[in-house]
């Protein structure tokens, strides 16, 4: 069993009987008061996939490791090289039960494309990070929907051509309501047609698979 919480934007939770992964804890989530950090239960593990601060803040990765003393952050070198500024550690290793995919962020408007690691997790999730070029997806992927480093279209194409059995839309931070239920109704419709179930997640929402 296995139950995925979105906390905002890009940053998820994956808990398995193994224990609670968070995804790419990033300044929407730590700075904006969007979500309760005091509701957020032990973590073990933290894995980032690049070094943009909506996916990584080092003060939020400083107080998830505060929290308790059984939490290790996973990253790609790039990552690595940023927190160590700030004293803290990171493995480049990946976990038991977590495969990835090291690639290339999508070509920002500023014209930059840093290293982006996509993780598998237990084989239940995919968190590719900001990036299109992952290969392979998990039975759930996690998948950007309104990204300035690409576009909704893209991103259908992305997502039909990993095929995964579900998929939960990711990096929509800047929609408001009614934008939101409309990008993700489009998406919901078009990847149906694919076999693919959309399911949209608010602000601490969470379900199990």
């Amino acid at each position: 069993m296995t139950t995925i919480q979105r906390l905002t934007d890009s940053c998820l939770t994956v808990t398995t009987d193994t224990g609670t992964t968070l995804f790419d804890p990033g300044f929407h989530t730590f700075d904006t008061g969007e979500f309760d950090l005091a509701s957020l239960g032990d973590i073990q593990r933290v894995l980032i996939t690049h070094e943009h601060g909506d996916h990584v803040k080092p003060e939020f990765v400083s107080w998830l490791l505060d929290r308790g003393d059984d939490v290790t952050v996973f990253s790609n070198q790039s990552v690595a090289d940023l927190l160590a500024q700030h004293d803290i550690a990171v493995e480049t290793a990946n976990p038991d039960g977590v495969s990835s995919e090291d690639v290339l962020h999508e070509t920002t408007p500023m014209g930059t494309a840093p290293p982006n690691r996509s993780f598998t997790i237990d084989g239940a999730l995919t968190h590719p990070g900001d990036s299109y070029q992952p290969t392979r997806s998990a039975p759930v992927l996690a998948l950007p929907l309104l990204i300035p480093w690409g576009s909704t279209t893209e991103s259908m194409d992305f997502a039909r051509r990993l095929a995964p059995q579900q998929a939960i839309p990711i990096h929509d931070f800047y929609l408001n309501g009614l934008g939101h239920n409309w990008i993700t109704g489009m998406a919901k419709n078009v990847l149906a047609k694919s076999g693919i179930e959309l399911i949209p997640l608010g602000w601490g929402e969470s379900y199990t698979v």
